[in-house]
């Protein structure tokens, strides 16, 4: 009975971290390929010839598929579960890092653009949905902070990543075949460890949260919760202010990070000259301290 009850938080713990660890890469790894062609627009820009107007209708395809799928895969993660969806998204990434790497113009990098938002469409459903239901209630704050974090990481890797190979083999080709492969190495991490970021508490390993959950509620309790699901429209979170206000804040916030994100760089080029490995470190210099703020944050 006392080695029982003493193992058992460490164990939660344990799986805590775990679940939190892996969602939180898979997160840093979906907004790495928020970036995936806005560090080498400037490349763009010379082999291609594309106009400031041809790269910003890349990054608003990236954007209107991510945030109309955003809509819907919340509904096909609660069908079909947040796991098999997660790997998708993945798979996703590492195609439109592919598609990306032999593109021949402004078609092959459109390609890439969309694939990469439908990848990103479904993460924050997914994301949220795992650690809801697998991290314990006095461990969430952690989590959230730490999906944040890596967010902000994700973001001030891919400039350093893409233009640093690019500039170091002189391919920048080279570059997006790196970053299928580093999206493949995310996948098999997350295979490995599957049984972390499984959102369906029936299927959950003796000892995690989720498991413990459903042990406490009796059969009673889990129709009443059904029949009051079952009552509910899907679209009644409609109704509430607080998710038009929260929709509003990330609406605008994200109108301004997007700017710095996708044009800082070839911006500060023509503006003062800097070299596009200087420019990338001012995205990622940004990002670093969105990070360091959220630290302090959570």
């Amino acid at each position: 009975m006392t080695a029982a009850s003493t193992s058992a938080p460490a164990s939660s713990a344990r799986a805590d971290a775990s679940t939190i660890a892996l969602v939180g890469l898979a997160h840093g790894t979906s907004h790495f390929h928020h970036l995936l062609l806005a560090p080498l627009f400037p490349v763009f820009m010379r082999q291609f010839g594309l106009t400031y107007a041809e790269l910003g209708l890349l990054v608003s395809a990236f954007f209107v598929v991510s945030g109309g799928g955003q809509a819907l895969a919340g509904f096909v993660v609660d069908r079909v579960g947040a796991r098999p969806v997660l790997f998708f998204s993945l798979g996703c990434f590492v195609l439109a890092s592919l598609l990306a790497s032999v593109a021949q113009g402004w078609g092959g990098l459109l390609a890439a653009a969309l694939m990469a938002g439908l990848g990103n469409a479904s993460f924050h459903p997914v994301d949220f949905t795992i650690l809801n239901k697998r991290v314990s209630l006095a461990r969430l704050g952690h989590a959230f902070s730490v999906h944040g974090i890596t967010g902000n990481l994700g973001w001030a890797l891919a400039p350093v990543w893409l233009i640093g190979v690019s500039e170091a083999s002189g391919q920048w080709r080279l570059a997006y075949a790196a970053s299928a492969a580093m999206g493949l190495g995310v996948m098999a991490v997350l295979w490995w460890g599957r049984a972390h970021v499984n959102d369906r508490p029936a299927e959950a390993p003796v000892g995690s949260p989720a498991a413990g959950q459903i042990a406490q509620a009796s059969p009673a309790a889990q129709a009443g919760a059904a029949g009051t699901m079952a009552q509910e429209h899907p679209l009644a979170f409609l109704k509430l202010p607080s998710v038009w206000l929260c929709f509003s804040f990330f609406f605008w916030s994200t109108v301004a990070l997007c700017a710095i994100q996708n044009f800082a760089s070839p911006a500060l080029g023509q503006l003062y000259g800097l070299p596009a490995a200087a420019t990338a470190f001012v995205v990622t210099g940004y990002m670093l301290c969105g990070a360091a703020g959220m630290v302090v944050g959570g």
